[in-house]
């Protein structure tokens, strides 16, 4: 290695260095019955990996410093008993203090520092417009005009760090095209923010399959045997296609409502299709057995294959029309009957 290639490497180190800040962690978390280690986890990737550990003593955090190269979203817990999990703060340069607050605290634990405090100032307004909402105060649509013109000067004053990607994932109830518009206000770093790549991936692939659009065709393995979506639709008749898996409370609920649309409809053109997600088949079968669900099911359905359709939540439901035409997205409870209802009706 000659000289200059050494000086060049001295002057980077030196540059990275310099971007490097120190933070500390102090407070109380609550209750007096806590002493162990809490873990400091980078939530900023993928990864979620725990950068770093505190001691806290009878619910007080022992003195603790660190160092960082960036602001980073983080979240503080413990592992194992007993479980303690305060919600997200941003590491920053500076004391961090958290409040006294309950063991699983939801909203803003933390202040002393530029993004902890606007986060808190922010976190209380939304709180507010929530609750307003939720007590019948404020219709949705109020709740929604509402949010929107708190978080728009939150979001222009922290495109850059991740606060702002922080809030724009808050925001997924003023629709997506209202989102995307926030997701342009963020920088190019902080659109490449995993959460915000993959918010953005979904609401371009649910236009992609929006309705009026034709289907988007997949094929799914399983038991040696491939299975597409065009097995079922696109052949001449309607076709409910249901988005579900064991674990999933809604889901469950939801299936008696799909089974008697299926027994009301089935005579007059309608096939409903079941789509089990992110399980093993072992699993969706245990289910499919014990409520005696009478329509075929596509098994060991991945998040690659629901993400063609942008689904990211269940249960979510898919409409298609006989040449498999998307005729609506995300029908439940009596909305299904309804949509069904006019087709047959007519």
């Amino acid at each position: 290695m000659n000289k200059k290639t050494i000086i060049t490497i001295l002057l980077a180190l030196v540059a990275m260095a310099g971007q490097a800040f120190q933070y500390r962690i102090v407070g109380n978390i609550g209750t007096t019955e806590f002493t162990g280690w809490l873990y400091l986890m980078n939530q900023s990737d993928r990864n979620y990996s725990d950068v770093d550990s505190l001691w806290v003593e009878n619910g007080e955090i022992r003195a603790f410093e660190g160092n960082a190269q960036e602001p980073f979203l983080a979240l503080l817990h413990s592992k194992g008993r007993p479980m303690v999990q305060f919600p997200c703060l941003f590491v920053e340069e500076g004391t961090i203090k958290l409040r006294p607050a309950a063991m699983a605290t939801r909203g803003a634990a933390y202040m002393g520092t530029p993004l902890n405090d606007d986060w808190a100032c922010f976190y209380s307004q939304l709180s507010s417009i929530q609750e307003a909402s939720d007590e019948g105060r404020i219709t949705q649509t109020e709740a929604n005009h509402k949010l929107d013109s708190v978080a728009a000067p939150f979001v222009r004053n922290h495109y850059n760090d991740p606060l702002g990607t922080v809030i724009v994932s808050r925001l997924e109830d003023l629709g997506n095209e209202r989102l995307m518009e926030y997701i342009k206000m963020l920088s190019p770093k902080q659109q490449g923010n995993p959460i915000i790549h993959d918010m953005t991936q979904t609401i371009l692939a649910v236009q992609r399959t929006s309705e009026g659009t034709m289907f988007k065709d997949f094929a799914v393995e399983y038991d040696d045997k491939t299975v597409h979506l065009s097995d079922y639709v696109g052949r001449g008749q309607y076709v409910l296609a249901d988005f579900w898996a064991s674990w999933c409370g809604p889901c469950l609920r939801e299936i008696p409502n799909i089974i008697a649309v299926y027994n009301k409809y089935k005579d007059c053109g309608l096939n409903v299709l079941g789509v089990a997600v992110w399980e093993k088949a072992e699993e969706s079968m245990k289910v499919i057995e014990e409520k005696k669900i009478p329509y075929p099911q596509i098994l060991n359905v991945s998040e690659e294959i629901t993400g063609i359709y942008g689904i990211d939540a269940i249960p979510h439901t898919i409409l298609f029309a006989p040449d498999g035409t998307i005729l609506a997205r995300g029908l439940v409870g009596e909305n299904i009957e309804q949509q069904l209802k006019k087709i047959f009706n007519d």
